[in-house]
């Protein structure tokens, strides 16, 4: 029998293939119906809060497909390095821009989540710490020609070759780093049964 949390019926409002894999492999309940939202924030808003904003922004824009006793889960990440935001590459020389600018430092990913039903919402962040090894251009060049990781903040996944070969350390919890933060989810749906 599973417990009760996993059988809350939960409405995944993303296209990302992994927030989907990992809500799969951790037993929930849950139908995707994905709604492209400007994913545009105030520049006065503190960097460590985008991704909760933007995951609560995606959630109210798509709460219009909940039906009777559903919970809508939103998500958004984002990859801090010395107060900047690095998103999704626009393009093969932004993702090489933005691996040499990650290459042998430390930094954060923060995956905001949103979970709202009709009478109630919680909004909160994973931050995960994550210390990359030196890059050369050669790597670099690789990972993003084979990878393709246009559509990854930070421009890498950690399920893939940099994670494999060149994560040197990582504080926080891994789903987080991949997009979502599972255990973190688990513990806010308690207060939706």
């Amino acid at each position: 029998m599973k417990p009760p949390v996993l059988n809350i019926p939960i409405v995944l409002a993303s296209k990302s293939p992994r927030r989907k894999q990992l809500l799969e492999e951790a037993g929930f309940t849950f139908r995707i119906q994905a709604l492209d939202v400007d994913e545009s924030f105030p520049e006065t808003l503190a960097k460590r809060e985008v991704a909760a904003y933007l995951a609560e922004k995606k959630a109210r824009a798509s709460k219009h497909f909940l039906q009777s006793g559903e919970v809508m889960l939103t998500a958004d990440s984002v990859v801090l390095l010395d107060g900047k935001i690095y998103e999704k590459p626009k393009d093969r020389a932004d993702a090489i821009r933005i691996l040499e600018a990650l290459a042998d430092n430390k930094h954060q990913v923060v995956t905001g989540v949103c979970l709202l039903n009709a009478e109630k919402h919680r909004t909160f962040s994973g931050v995960s710490d994550v210390s990359l090894e030196p890059l050369s251009r050669a790597e670099i060049e690789y990972y993003v020609d084979h990878y393709q990781p246009y559509d990854k903040a930070g421009s890498y996944a950690i399920q893939e070759w940099i994670g494999h070969c060149k994560i040197a350390r990582i504080e926080g919890l891994y789903t987080n780093i991949m997009g979502l933060p599972v255990q973190l989810v688990y513990q806010h749906l308690e207060y939706f049964l």
